[in-house]
């Protein structure tokens, strides 16, 4: 159904308030400055709560909408991203502080607009501790920021309960695309040096968010693919670097403020892997303690660009799916 468009004037006040819920990490100046320039968009009814747009007196728009997550359509492909990034943000507040909290459902999330292909999401979530049997929920909020479109290089900056104020930053712009882990020239699952620890399969399945690691990185980098999904993807093998941080000498492992994880992976999606099914996904996990940002970058290649990497793992091998 087509969406009327409607324009209205609306108080300075509103204005001001739907500025700062935008952009709490904003200054009041900035608000007061800021909201003297904007024109708001009303289009009318629809399946969003607060169908909000921004745009400067250049006509650029340069704030987000508000979307209700239950009323997109079920083949929206923005909803798997909200959805990744959703766990992501959950599963930053699980690293720094010890929580084992699953998402439970989703509620909001605003999709910023501007004149870049790349997106900066804040989503409102609900979590619950599985040990819980009251089943009670607490609600969460989120911020993933996407550096460039079609890439794994995202930085999460917010995740905490819904009124605490621990916020992360970016004082300063990082070159995200340098984080990227390059291609080792051993094999990583078949190393014999201790570089690399290949993970238990009870290991793997214990850690969900490894899943989480994998799908993340296929969904990024195969956007225009995203319409199929992540679900045909299955697990082989995962191999962690055991390189110890130099800042960190003495944190290595699973839970390594820096780690580096090679996720060999089959994808039976020909649209989006063709016939090179067999692939790997190598993901860096960094948490910059100081700005309070957690960073996620990779990306996904044929497993034969491996050192010595093998042919497609065949049925009934000891690569069988975890």
């Amino acid at each position: 159904m087509e969406v009327e468009k409607v324009e209205r004037e609306i108080p300075r006040s509103e204005v001001m308030e739907i500025q700062k819920n935008c952009d709490p990490l904003a200054s009041e100046e900035k608000v007061e400055k800021e909201s003297k320039k904007v024109v708001v968009l009303n289009f009318g009814p629809g399946y969003m709560k607060q169908p909000w747009k921004w745009r400067s007196s250049e006509n650029q728009i340069y704030r987000g909408i508000t979307f209700v997550y239950a009323n997109d359509h079920p083949h929206n492909p923005r909803r798997l991203i909200v959805l990744l990034y959703a766990k992501l943000g959950l599963h930053r507040y699980n690293c720094v502080h010890g929580k084992d909290l699953k998402l439970s459902s989703i509620s909001t999330y605003i999709k910023s607009s501007g004149v870049t292909s790349a997106t900066s999401y804040r989503i409102t979530f609900d979590a619950k501790d599985p040990r819980d049997t009251s089943g009670s929920l607490q609600t969460f909020q989120t911020h993933v920021n996407e550096r460039t479109y079609g890439s794994l290089l995202l930085s999460c900056t917010i995740a905490c309960p819904l009124g605490e104020v621990t916020i992360g930053s970016e004082t300063k712009r990082v070159n995200m695309h340098s984080l990227r882990p390059e291609l080792p020239s051993e094999n990583p699952f078949q190393d014999d040096t201790d570089r690399f620890y290949v993970l238990k399969k009870s290991e793997v399945k214990k850690n969900d968010w490894i899943r989480l690691y994998l799908e993340l990185a296929v969904a990024t980098t195969k956007r225009h693919h995203i319409k199929h999904g992540v679900a045909n993807l299955k697990i082989l093998r995962v191999a962690l670097d055991t390189t110890p941080d130099p800042c960190r000498p003495s944190e290595k492992g699973l839970h390594a403020y820096d780690a580096i994880f090679y996720i060999r992976y089959t994808d039976s999606c020909k649209a989006r892997a063709g016939e090179d099914g067999d692939r790997v996904a190598i993901v860096r996990r960094i948490w910059d303690e100081k700005p309070q940002v957690f960073r996620i970058v990779g990306r996904t290649e044929s497993f034969r660009s491996l050192g010595n990497g093998e042919s497609t793992t065949s049925p009934g091998s000891k690569d069988g799916t975890i």
